[in-house]
C-alpha cells in the first residue's frame, strides 16, 4: 500500500467554531460539499458528534463508513473506509490562527492506495483531486459565512 495524499489551504477571518459548525454538521454535507448532490447521510441517533463517532455517506452503489479520529478545538479528521473500490484512508481539517484575526484552513487526506493503482494515476487526475481539495474548502467556508 501507499499513502496518496491530496491538500488544499486558505486563510479567512470566519472563526473555527464557525468552521467546524458546518463540518459537523454530517448531515447537511449534500447541500453545500461539491458533488454531494446524490449522497444520503445515515446518521446515528444520537447525531452530536464526538471523537469515535460514526456515520455513512451513501450513494447508489458505492458506500463510505466514516468515523471522527480527531475532534479538538483547532482540528477534524475522519478515516473512511469506502467499498469500491476498495480503499481507505483519512480526511483532515486543521485551523491555525494567523495575525489580525485571520485563520489559515489546511485540508489534508490521506488515501491508502494499491501501489498498482498510483501508477495509473496520471498528472490529470492528481490535478483534479488536488482542485477538488480546494474547491471544498471555498464551499465549506463560504456556507461558514452564510450561515454566520
Amino acid at each position: 500500500m501507499k499513502n496518496y495524499k491530496i491538500s488544499a489551504i486558505a486563510t479567512t477571518k470566519i472563526p473555527p467554531e464557525r468552521i467546524f459548525a458546518v463540518l459537523d454538521d454530517f448531515g447537511s454535507w449534500p447541500t453545500w460539499m461539491p458533488s454531494f448532490e446524490r449522497v444520503k447521510v445515515d446518521l446515528p441517533t444520537n447525531p452530536v458528534p464526538h471523537l469515535n463517532y460514526q456515520f455513512r455517506l451513501r450513494g447508489s452503489v458505492v458506500y463510505a463508513d466514516m468515523q471522527v479520529i480527531e475532534y479538538t478545538a483547532l482540528s477534524r479528521a475522519t478515516s473512511f473506509r469506502i467499498n469500491v473500490p476498495p480503499l481507505t484512508g483519512v480526511n483532515r481539517c486543521s485551523i491555525r490562527p494567523l495575525s489580525q484575526g485571520r485563520y489559515r484552513i489546511d485540508r489534508i487526506d490521506t488515501i491508502d492506495l494499491p501501489k498498482v493503482v498510483v501508477g495509473v494515476l496520471d498528472a490529470t487526475q492528481r490535478a483534479r483531486f488536488s482542485r477538488l481539495a480546494q474547491e471544498f474548502l471555498t464551499a465549506l467556508l463560504r456556507t461558514a459565512e452564510m450561515r454566520g
